[in-house]
């Protein structure tokens, strides 16, 4: 049975006030929303170039996705897998990839994907972490129905992690890396 994948690049319009842009982290002139959501989009063009059906919870920066019905709008879809895409900003000094997941089920799913991206973007491993552990308030994109997790791809307040994440070419290889594994291990095809 095909199976089909609801990427979610994190923040923007409505994210949590309904007429407000919600840039997300910014660094440099640069914004988390826009990062990702191009992220987003090289994942659904290559997707769509393999037959996959791939799902954004936003394709633009004018859609309105309150953060809260992400995991509605996905099930609504009928997507059977969740990854919600996000960038971390901190320190200068901070950087690396993290996964975020909720139960047993998404922890399969954040531990592939984690490694994934990893190997694509050759950043430091910061973990997989239970979404428990967390300081930010709940997940709640990761009330999805099916396996789910959240990936913060790497620091936006870091120059190298920052300047990586911007190039077509990081955004085409983890694109791919978390393709190949998902039709490797899920059978999305």
């Amino acid at each position: 049975m095909k199976k089909k994948l609801c990427i979610d690049p994190g923040h923007g319009l409505g994210n949590r006030s309904k007429e407000v842009y919600d840039p997300g982290a910014i660094s440099a002139g640069v914004s988390e929303a826009d990062i990702v959501l191009a992220y987003g989009l090289a994942i659904k063009w290559i997707g769509k170039s393999r037959g996959i059906d791939v799902f954004l919870t936003r394709e633009s920066e004018n859609e309105v996705t309150p953060v809260g019905r992400r995991d509605n709008l996905a099930s609504e879809a009928g997507c059977d897998l969740f990854v919600s895409l996000h960038c971390n900003a901190a320190s200068p000094s901070a950087n690396g990839t993290e996964t975020f997941y909720r139960d047993d089920e998404d922890k399969k799913l954040a531990k592939l994907l984690n490694s994934a991206v990893l190997a694509a973007l050759q950043f430091r491993d910061r973990g997989v972490k239970h979404e428990s552990k967390t300081q930010h308030p709940r997940l709640s994109v990761l009330d999805f129905d099916g396996p789910a997790c959240l990936i913060e791809l790497g620091f936006i307040s870091n120059t190298n992690n920052r300047e990586k994440l911007l190039l077509r070419s990081s955004r085409l290889a983890v694109a791919h890396a978390i393709l190949d594994t998902l039709e490797k291990e899920y059978g999305l095809q």
